[in-house]
């Protein structure tokens, strides 16, 4: 194919798979100058072509925790939530620098809010209205329990409106007992939602040894494709950007040192890349699960987020 005759590519999958990844990052670097993904929708429109940025890094996903407060304290919790209580964690004028300087360097396709409970904060739409400003084609879309959604105001449900910022609701059993009410709430103010199916159970990841084979424990972790920002720096998953808490709070010491990326340093693309690999938190990652039945706790205990408890016995 001669110079030229080439328009352009769109990548006819979803934006967000491994093999859409792949396959972008290698038109780019062979210098294809229009290349696009499919997005699902900014609100509840139809699928349409989001065409990137020959000169941006492409991050089909990526989320940020903005508190850490959370209303039911799942055991296991794999944010740390059930044990923390920071309503500052990710202060908004550290969110909308980082957010800005993401949006400079980096092609999204969705960002997703989390915590804790993202609807404990009072001022959660003023990160849904930063992230819409920096980001006019992202699918943006809020993470919840879904059981404050009720007593929402409706100032805060018309900014997820303007915005076009929907809801996937963690379908918990709590959350279960206020579904109507939920929906309705949310239907009678155009806000789109997605109810994932009813959450029985938690899997558990995390072992006390670093002898693990990463190329196995990643069929495992569901963090193939998702980044997380916090305060600077982009992590591979959200266990490696946090997990700081959970060593703070058990007095660990021979936990490995987070693989955070400098989001503001000049050579953050080929810094960013090395998250699509394994870095040494897949190592202390098992490679099998453990499940427990859902559950909430007041007071955890490090062999909740423990494969083998056994472990713990000459720790």
């Amino acid at each position: 194919m001669n110079a030229g005759e080439l328009d352009g590519v769109v990548v006819a999958e979803s934006g967000y798979s491994k093999f859409t990844i792949n396959v972008v990052r290698a038109f780019k670097l062979g210098g294809i100058e229009r290349v696009g993904v499919i997005n699902e929708g900014k609100f509840h429109s139809a699928p349409f072509i989001q065409w990137l940025d020959k000169d941006k890094f492409f991050l089909p996903q990526v989320e940020a925790d903005i508190t850490d407060v959370c209303n039911l304290k799942c055991t296991a919790c794999y944010h740390f939530a059930n044990f923390s209580s920071d309503e500052n964690f990710y202060p908004i004028e550290i969110f909308r620098r980082d957010i800005r300087q993401i949006a400079q360097n980096c092609d999204i396709v969705t960002f997703k809010l989390l915590g804790g409970e993202p609807f404990t904060l009072e001022n959660v739409g003023e990160y849904v209205t930063i992230l819409r400003q920096y980001l006019p084609q992202a699918r943006l879309r809020i993470v919840s329990n879904g059981t404050r959604i009720p007593s929402l105001p409706q100032k805060t449900l018309d900014i997820l409106r303007i915005n076009q910022c929907g809801i996937d609701i963690s379908t918990y059993p709590p959350t279960l007992k206020v579904a109507d009410k939920i929906k309705a709430v949310l239907d009678a103010s155009g806000i789109p939602y997605d109810f994932s199916d009813p959450v029985e159970r938690f899997n558990i990841f995390l072992t006390m040894n670093n002898l693990n084979d990463p190329e196995k424990s990643r069929c495992t972790c569901g963090n193939e494709t998702c980044r997380s920002v916090y305060k600077g720096k982009l992590y591979k998953c959200p266990l490696d950007a946090f997990y700081f808490k959970m060593v703070k709070k058990f007095g660990l010491k021979n936990f490995p040192a987070s693989m955070g990326v400098d989001i503001y340093a000049s050579n953050f693309s080929s810094l960013a890349s090395m998250l699509d690999g394994n870095i040494e938190m897949c190592h202390w990652c098992s490679e099998q699960v453990r499940k427990i039945p859902w559950k909430t706790s007041s007071s955890p205990k490090l062999e909740d987020w423990i494969v083998n408890p056994d472990e713990l016995k000459n720790f």
